[in-house]
Order: structure tokens, then C-alpha cells, then sequence
């Protein structure tokens, strides 16, 4: 038997004064009292008459009229019987009598009535039924619980008919929806708990109330005050527990049937079902909206807040502006503290901007430590920015963290636009504010400038770009060939980065390498330029094994061609957890000696003069790797720096200092730079060598090795193996450029 079914035949059973019984396969389940009275036969037996009216409801599906029992008790029965659906192949039927005074000349056979009205009304119960069940799928808990109240009166000739829900004080219930003749007024209102629909809520059950005047389960006072006689209720199903009540009253005393009961349990039922989609639809609409941390805007509402904003500012001239904060130290709280202070520290700074912001603007959580303050309706930026003071101004002020006072320093950037500006344009320009105010320090506000961001929004779309191609493995790598300018035979290269950006077009590495590094990308970037240049090195190191000169060691004297190859490091790759053995993968990988590779580093690694960095660079000495400090001569560099950093194995004298040999001063001071490199046992290199000239005063200055344009143009990896196959011989220098 269905669980509605039951839920029925148990609420009305035994109280009811008709008489209700379930057949199932001929036999007699169930009979009340009531029915025991109207037919003599026990629950053991099935009368003849009891299954005559079965036998009807199962030709038709529902039958209802009066009969004779001239068998057993005398009289008349009005009786109504239907066929139970308990699934596939089920028998069950259910039938309620009750008995009218005897008829004088009884048939010995069941007499059918004229039954249409019944039929009628059952199929209007189907329709009514099906209708809201496209409802409950189709639309929304509101519109169904409306169209409840509607259908529910005529189906239980009922004068009132109330959707009910707990409060949560306990002690009264909110009617939600009410309609009937004089229950509209009942909207909003609340009843005691105490009467029929706190007690439906508390005991879980349907309940029939048939008379008030006898009904001792619960409180009927208030239904007596409105008049009300009977009434039935039922649980509206939730999750966990039940969400509501839906109750129909009479203001006459009497029975609601089984089958009628079985239709108000349906509907709850269906009500249910809308009620727990419409709530699992809210939440995750909501869950979509909010960030879980803050129970602020996410992201995406803030965006969609942002754009609604500029839209409404079109039409009204006004401007909009997004105040951009960002918390300072936030990633060492995670650090020291775990992502639970780090989320508690945020829940607690949520409430403290919200309360700075104005009426009408809206809070959102952009990033991890990145808030925003949308603020529409301005006449000037000064509104903003008087705004974003004030909320670095709260944050100031000490709040609680988890019952600890907490202070809190943060940077806010300011982005005001009107027109036909966006959402995403916005927060951009005020990313880039709010970057330039961390740079001044805590508590700094910044207004976004034009012409200060065009250079930071080129700087993203050459990070965007290049991310691209790292991960397409995109880049281009050009080789420097390096001579031996005494004997002059090729002894090394300098592999160089080369890129061109499908949107910017051709980038050098003095625009695309800081982009990189600020974008987190450098340590990426210089892995694919390593394992690119050591495959290549060991395809020329084979073409020396094959043609029989030998692979060379770059030492002084050598006249065979060697290929000896160089990479630039930057600093933080230096610092980049992982590098060596970076470093030792793709030496492994390419099979390249590491006796033939080295890493050349800027003058910016001594600023970096940190336990990390002296590690990576005493991890690559021991390895046999040679290091080699570029940019020689300027900057921080400097002959003190070349005490203090043994592991060095070579310098290059910058191209200043090359370009200026026609001045005797200059010459002077590369002939001391190469003299102290040869007392540390290190080799020179001069770069930017571009006229014949600046290649004899090298000569002359007794530095041995050089590159530049005279002398060879970085090119690619073919052309670096036929100048091997050649026998790495340098040409004769041309003009001077």
C-alpha cells in the first residue's frame, strides 16, 4: 500500500463514524468498528455484498451507489468503493459505507445506483491532481501554493482552506496563503501552535478533526472562535524536517473521507516537491552570488553589480566609481597562521568595510585579499576617494579576530568611469591604482591615471601573451657566437630569448623579461630557453665528435672550434625552489656536459646576496658549471664584489665601456678590468663589439675573448652548425657600421 494510502486509513480509521475497510485479492485486511456494525461478517470473512462492491470498483475503477444485505444486518448501505494503485499487479481495494434505515423489498443482487456525480468528481480530483504536479515542475512554489488554494475549496466542499508554516518562537504558526470566504484576512497572520496545525507539525501525521465541540488532541478553541466545525491537516514534506501544514476547514461538523484525505496528503506532497526545488534553486543561485568567507558578493555579483551600475549611469550623467582594497601582509597570516585565520581574519574585515561604505553602494570579495566598494550615483571622484579614506581609515581602528584584537593595514586604489565603460575596465584600471598606492605604502590612496596605466596595461597583455606561449612552447631561441679574438676560432655561445607576440608583434627581452617576472613566469620562461639551447648545444657537440676535431675545452690555445654554451639566469630564478635540479633535468635530458654549459647572472644577483641564492650558485660550482657575472663595470658591480663572490669564473665587461675604447681614459680602464680578472684566474669577455677599431683595443687591452655584431649576429641553431662545420673560423671583420 502506498504510503499516502495508509497515511489516510490511519487517520481516520478509528474515529470515523462511516465504516472503512481495505480489500486486498478477496480478502478482508481491515474493517473499523463502524464497519463491523454495518456488515455482520469479521474481519476473517469477506460478505457477499462486501464483494459485490469490490467486484464493481474493479470493472470500473470506481464505483459508488447503495446495496441490500438481506443476509446480514438489515437496512440499507450507502457504500463507495475504489481501486487502490499499490504498483504493479497490485488488488486492493478500499470501501466506506455507512447504513440508512431497511428497505421494505430488499433485491437479493447489488443494485448500481446512478453513480455520474461520483465519477465526476473523482475525475475532476485526477485533473486537479495532474494540473499541479505540472505546476510544482514547472513553476514556482508561489504560484502553486496559490493554485492550492484555488482548487482545494470545491474538491472537500470546504469553506477555508490555509497554508501554514512554524515560527520560530515555537509558539505560533505564520499562515503564508489563505482563500475561502473570509480567510483572506488570515495572510501574515499567526495562530497558536497549539491547535490543529502545530499539532499535525509536531505528531507528523494528518489529523481529522470531526467535530470541535468533541476534539481533545489539541486546542480547538480558535477554530470555535472562527466558526469552525471540522477540519483536516496534513505535513507538508521538507528536508529534514517538515516544512508546513495544509489544512481545510468546515464551519459544519462532519468526515472528510479517505479518498478525499488521500488528495489533500497528494497535494501537500506536490507542494513539498516545488517547495524543496524552489529552496535547492535559491541556494545555489545564492551560492552562485555570494563568496562563502565573507557573505559578500563574489566576484561575478560584483561585476554584474558594477555593469548595472554604469548602465543606469548612462542614462542619468552620473559617474561610477570601484574602490579596490587590498589587504597588506594577508599572505603571511595564511603563512604563519593557517587558511582558517586567514578566512576568520577575512569574515572579520567584511562587516568593517561594508559598515564605511554609503547607502546603496555594494561590498564584493574580488580575490583573496582584494575587495571592492561599488559606488553608484557620484558627481565627482572626490566622493570616491573621500570613501576609500574612510574605509582604510576603519580598517585602522582595532576590531576582534576570533577574540583577539586585530589591526588591519590596507592600500585602496580608486577607477571612476560613466559612458560606455565596463565592468571589467573598471576594476582593471583600479588594479593598477591600487598597485601604485601599495608602492607608497599602507594606507595610501591612488587614483587611476591614464597615462601612468597605459604602460602597466601593456606590461598584462604582454604577461597574457606570453603565458600562451610558454605553455605552446612558442619562443624562439638565437644563439651569440663567442671568439677567441687572438686565434680567432669560435669557443661559445650566449643562447638569447627572441619572441613575437601574436597582438604586440615583435618584443625584445629588455620588455618581455621583466613582464615575466612580474607575472611569475620567468622561472617557466627560463626552462624552455635551457632545455631548447642544451638539445642544440649537444647537436653540435656531435658534429665535432664527427668530423673529428674533438669537442674542445675553450682553453687558451686551442685552435679547434668549440661550442661551449652560455644561458642567462635571472635572479628569482636563482631564488626558485626547484632550480638545480631544473637545471641537472636538462642536462640529463639533452645528455650536454656540464663541463661545456654556464649560466651568466646580471649585477642585480648582489642585491639578491641571500642564503638561496649562495646556495643555488655554490650548487652549479660544484656541478662544474661556469658562471659568469654579465654587465661588468657598471651599477652595483664591482671589483669588491669579485672577492666576496669566489665561485665567479669569468666576467664581461659591458658594452659601455666597449663602445667608448677610442677614448684613452676608457682603454685604460678596461686594460686594469682585464688585469684583475687574470689575477683571479677569471675570463674576460667584451661585449657589443662593433667596429674593427674596438676590436684591436681589446686586443691590445689583453682581453681574449668578445661578441658583437662585427662579429657574429645571434642566429639560429643551423647557422651556429654550419659556422661549426666550418671549422668555427672567424671571419674577417668587415667595415666599421
Amino acid at each position: 500500500m502506498t504510503h499516502p494510502f495508509v497515511a489516510a486509513v490511519a487517520a481516520v480509521a478509528d474515529t470515523a463514524a462511516n465504516g472503512v475497510m481495505i480489500v486486498e485479492s478477496g480478502v478482508l485486511r481491515y474493517a473499523n468498528l463502524s464497519a463491523r456494525d454495518s456488515l455482520a461478517s469479521g474481519a476473517e470473512a469477506i460478505s457477499p455484498v462486501l464483494a459485490g462492491i469490490v467486484d464493481a470498483a474493479r470493472r470500473s475503477g470506481f464505483w459508488s451507489g447503495a446495496v441490500t444485505d438481506p443476509a446480514e444486518v438489515p437496512g440499507e448501505l450507502v457504500a463507495s468503493a475504489w481501486m487502490v494503485d499499490a504498483g504493479t499487479g497490485s488488488d486492493i481495494a478500499m470501501v466506506v459505507v455507512s447504513r440508512t434505515p431497511a428497505a421494505l423489498d430488499p433485491p437479493a443482487d447489488v443494485d448500481l445506483r446512478d453513480v455520474s456525480g461520483d465519477v465526476q468528481r473523482r475525475a475532476q480530483e485526477q485533473r486537479v491532481v495532474s494540473a499541479l504536479h505540472r505546476i510544482s515542475v514547472t513553476g514556482s512554489a508561489d504560484h502553486l501554493a496559490n493554485a492550492i488554494l484555488e482548487t482545494v475549496p470545491p474538491l472537500f466542499d470546504a469553506e477555508h482552506v490555509l497554508i501554514l508554516r512554524p515560527v520560530p518562537d515555537g509558539e505560533s504558526m505564520a499562515v503564508l496563503g489563505a482563500t475561502g470566504r473570509t480567510t483572506r484576512e488570515l495572510e501574515g497572520m499567526q495562530v497558536r501552535a497549539s491547535g490543529i496545525a502545530g499539532y499535525v507539525m509536531r505528531e507528523g501525521t494528518p489529523v481529522v478533526c470531526v467535530d470541535t465541540a468533541r476534539e481533545t488532541r489539541f486546542d480547538a478553541s480558535e477554530m470555535r472562535r472562527y466558526g469552525l466545525r471540522s477540519a483536516a491537516a496534513v505535513p507538508v514534506p521538507g528536508s529534514p524536517e517538515n516544512w508546513g501544514v495544509l489544512a481545510v476547514y468546515r464551519e459544519s461538523a462532519g468526515v472528510v473521507t479517505p479518498d478525499a484525505l488521500t488528495v489533500l496528503i497528494i497535494l501537500a506532497d506536490v507542494l513539498g516537491a516545488a517547495v524543496h526545488r524552489t529552496d535547492l534553486e535559491h541556494r545555489l543561485r545564492h551560492r552562485s552570488r555570494v563568496d562563502p568567507v565573507t557573505s559578500l558578493d563574489n566576484r561575478t555579483s560584483g561585476y554584474r553589480r558594477l555593469d548595472d551600475a554604469l548602465a543606469a549611469g548612462r542614462d542619468d550623467g552620473r559617474l561610477t566609481a570601484v574602490v579596490l582594497i587590498d589587504l597588506d601582509g594577508f599572505r603571511s597570516v595564511n603563512e604563519t597562521f593557517g587558511f582558517a585565520a586567514g578566512d576568520a581574519l577575512l569574515a572579520a574585515v567584511a562587516p568593517v568595510i561594508s559598515g564605511a561604505a554609503r547607502r546603496g553602494d555594494a561590498v564584493a570579495r574580488l580575490g583573496a585579499d582584494q575587495f571592492a566598494v561599488i559606488c553608484p550615483g557620484l558627481t565627482s571622484t572626490f566622493e570616491a576617494t573621500d570613501l576609500a579614506t574612510s574605509v582604510l581609515a576603519a580598517l585602522a581602528e582595532p576590531f576582534s579576530v576570533e577574540g583577539r584584537g586585530t589591526v588591519v593595514t590596507a592600500c585602496a586604489g580608486v577607477a571612476v568611469g560613466h559612458g560606455n565603460r565596463t565592468a571589467a575596465d573598471l576594476v582593471r584600471e583600479a588594479d593598477i591604482a591600487v598597485a601604485a598606492a601599495k608602492r607608497r605604502g599602507p594606507g595610501h590612496v591612488e587614483v587611476f591615471d591614464a597615462a601612468a596605466g597605459g604602460a602597466l596595461r601593456r606590461r598584462w597583455a604582454v604577461a597574457t601573451d606570453l603565458r600562451a606561449a610558454i605553455d605552446a612552447d612558442d619562443l624562439t631561441v638565437v644563439y651569440q657566437p663567442v671568439f677567441d679574438i687572438e686565434i680567432g676560432v669560435l669557443v661559445g655561445v650566449e643562447a638569447l630569448a627572441r619572441w613575437t607576440s601574436p597582438t604586440l608583434g615583435p618584443l625584445g627581452p629588455d620588455e618581455f623579461v621583466p613582464a615575466a617576472e612580474q607575472a611569475g613566469l620567468i622561472a617557466a620562461l627560463g626552462e624552455r630557453v635551457l632545455r631548447r639551447a642544451c638539445r642544440d648545444a649537444v647537436a653540435w657537440h656531435r658534429l665535432l665528435d664527427g668530423t673529428g676535431t674533438g669537442t674542445g675545452d675553450g682553453s687558451v690555445g686551442s685552435t679547434a672550434p668549440t661550442v661551449d654554451l652560455r644561458v642567462n639566469v635571472s635572479p628569482l630564478q636563482l631564488r626558485t625552489p626547484g632550480f638545480l635540479a631544473t637545471v641537472d633535468d636538462a642536462l640529463a635530458d639533452s645528455g650536454l656536459d656540464p663541463s661545456t654549459f654556464g649560466i651568466e647572472i646580471t649585477e642585480s644577483v648582489w642585491l639578491e646576496d641571500s642564503d638561496t641564492v649562495r646556495s643555488a650558485l655554490r650548487g652549479l660550482h660544484e656541478r662544474g658549471i661556469r658562471i659568469l657575472l654579465d654587465d661588468f663595470g657598471v651599477g652595483h658591480s664591482s671589483l669588491g664584489s669579485v672577492t666576496r663572490f669566489p665561485l665567479l669564473d669569468g666576467l664581461k665587461i659591458d658594452r659601455s665601456f666597449v663602445a667608448e675604447l677610442s677614448v684613452a681614459r676608457s682603454e685604460a680602464v678596461v686594460g686594469a678590468m682585464v688585469s684583475v680578472a687574470e689575477a683571479f684566474g677569471l675570463d674576460v669577455i667584451g661585449e657589443g663589439v662593433e667596429t674593427s677599431e674596438q676590436l684591436a683595443t681589446l686586443r691590445r687591452c689583453g682581453c681574449r675573448l668578445a661578441q658583437g655584431y662585427l662579429l657574429g649576429r645571434p642566429t639560429d641553431a643551423d647557422s651556429v652548425a654550419a659556422l661549426v662545420r666550418a671549422g668555427g673560423v672567424l671571419a674577417a671583420p668587415g667595415p666599421s657600421p
